[in-house]
């Protein structure tokens, strides 16, 4: 490697360190009930040494991420930073990892270097990706892990090193591998990509090691690290689904128009209509900007032509092969669901073979503008000063699509999405506010917070309130009983009112069209008044 390729890594590593942590104490704004939860669960972890391998609560997710949460928000405390910031360190190591498997799958090719470059800038600026390493859900691991095993993966697979050192890439491989599917569902259709690599490379020759025992190593460290939530999913088969029975195609009265549907909008999220959703992405917009999604297509084309011809070198044939097979592979999760489509989140794991797709489309263009220059030039040796001022234009716009694209993403995610109202909804930042202003109370005041048209959980109260609990450090009976917190709903306020007053408290609603029924306990009770104390309102119940 370089040292030009080694800077240029560095500064697209320092870019993608900037677009993940820069302000990230207050953006995204908020907290929202799906991260708060994984924050409460982590603290019930950390209260009683208990770390569990898989957490039942909200549907059931894998436990490896809310772990790591509990180490952060030990150090750091109950902030959304805190969450959020352990999403940001598997993206920001995800770009390396982009780039280093691009490097890797791409060898002998001399231009490896600028390609695998390319792709990590991508990743490093795609607002997609950008999105999930700032906030709390567990999915941002899978890219992570999928870019890492294949990584090693390939360090055998193209026979690099000495025969040591390609069975420390198959140890570590299938292990980083096998965590995989502590991350997030969609990845379990991860072990189908090693089928080609595994019969295209079996009888190859090998200058060191036997590659079916590399194959063998990496796929006995892949089970180990499965093991664990193996076990656990043989105790609670229920548990394995999820889910994935409730939003499946399979539910639909019409599976196969459902799928034809799905694949449409999942197609049609790179280049048309993104989701929806203002907490996945910038509502509606394409999960691609027009520069990558142009190179995303040409990278298609030309890995598909290279795929189906006969005349390429085995490598190029291969690489169009599995680049195609990983994107529909990983695509296959989510045209299946019948929920919320098209999905940015739980597309995520597709992002990968998207991003080196791209990369691949655009140097494809460059290695073609360069030979078409210099045919150009020998050709017509009296234009040879006009071609090589064309040679230079190029690479000017190379240059400025290079910082258009970084300026775009930083000002469409900071100066545009971020102030949006409808993120700020999306988040539940009127909740986090409400945590923030019930925190700063004393504990001898009694705290209520009023829950309406949830069943309320003695354990976990209700998934709206979440982020009040995680604020407030009130998940635990013990805490709650502590610091004074009731979770009640309407008629219980009602009642326990109407037994006794208490001495001071304070009473805050977690729906906004509670103001009714706070408009009438202020009437009933001469003890009690109104306060806006932000985007929320409050009943303060003054001392006799």
């Amino acid at each position: 490697m370089s040292g030009k390729t080694v800077l240029a890594l560095l500064g697209i590593i320092v870019l993608a360190v900037f677009l993940r942590f820069w302000d990230l104490k207050s953006i995204p704004p908020g907290l929202y009930p799906d991260e708060a939860m994984n924050g409460n669960n982590a603290t019930e972890a950390i209260a009683y040494r208990h770390f569990k391998v898989f957490y039942p609560d909200n549907n059931g997710r894998e436990g490896l991420f809310i772990n790591l949460q509990a180490v952060s928000i030990s150090i750091f405390g109950n902030e959304p930073w805190a969450l959020r910031g352990v999403s940001g360190i598997f993206g920001l190591l995800t770009v390396l990892g982009i780039f280093l498997l691009s490097r890797e799958m791409f060898r002998p090719n001399s231009n490896r270097d600028r390609l695998a470059l390319l792709a990590a800038f991508f990743l490093a600026t795609s607002f997609w990706h950008i999105n999930f390493s700032r906030i709390g859900f567990r999915a941002i691991m899978a890219p992570f892990f999928l870019v890492w095993g294949l990584y090693f993966f390939f360090r055998f697979y193209k026979d690099a090193g000495s025969a040591p050192s390609q069975i420390i890439s198959a140890a570590l491989g299938g292990l980083i591998f096998g965590l995989g599917f502590h991350s997030y569902i969609a990845y379990r259709a991860a072990p189908l990509l090693l089928l080609p690599l595994a019969i295209s490379g079996w009888n190859r020759p090998r200058r060191n090691t036997c590659f079916p025992c590399l194959v063998l190593i990496f796929i006995l460290f892949a089970v180990l690290a499965l093991i664990p939530l193996s076990l656990y999913f043989f105790d609670h088969p229920a548990d394995f689904f999820g889910r994935t029975s409730q939003i499946s195609i399979f539910s639909e009265p019409s599976p196969v128009k459902a799928f034809g549907i799905n694949t449409v909008k999942t197609v049609g999220m790179f280049w048309v209509y993104g989701d929806p959703n203002w907490r996945h992405n910038f509502s509606g917009a394409p999960e691609l900007s027009i520069i990558v999604g142009i190179f995303f297509l040409i990278g298609i084309i030309i890995s598909a032509r290279r795929a189906l011809s006969r005349s390429d070198l085995d490598i190029e044939r291969f690489n169009g092969f599995f680049l195609l097979f990983w994107l529909g592979l990983m695509l296959l999760p989510v045209v299946i669901s019948s929920e919320g489509l098209p999905h940015a989140l739980r597309s995520i794991i597709a992002i990968p073979p998207i991003i080196i797709l791209s990369a691949f489309g655009l140097e494809k263009t460059i290695e073609f503008s360069k030979k078409w220059l210099k045919r150009n030039k020998e050709i017509y040796p009296a234009y040879s000063g006009q071609l090589s001022r064309i040679d230079k234009e190029f690479s000017l716009l190379l240059a400025v699509i290079v910082i258009a694209l970084a300026a775009n993403t930083y000002d469409v995610y900071f100066n545009q999405w971020s102030i949006r109202p409808e993120v700020y909804a999306a988040f539940n930042t009127r909740d986090w506010n409400i945590a923030k202003y019930l925190n700063a109370l004393p504990d001898e005041i009694d705290k209520y917070i009023v829950i309406d048209g949830e069943r309320l959980d003695s354990r976990i109260v209700t998934i709206s309130s979440q982020p009040i609990l995680f604020g407030t450090n009130t998940f635990l009976n013990e805490a709650r009983a502590r610091k004074n917190f009731h979770y009640v709903s309407p008629e219980n306020l009602n009642a326990e009112f109407q037994k006794k007053l208490p001495e001071q408290a304070v009473v805050v609603f977690l729906k906004k069209d509670d103001a009714n029924f706070a408009a009438s306990l202020v009437k009933k009770y001469s003890r009690i008044t109104l306060a806006i104390p932000g985007d929320f309102i409050a009943l303060i119940i003054s001392p006799l």
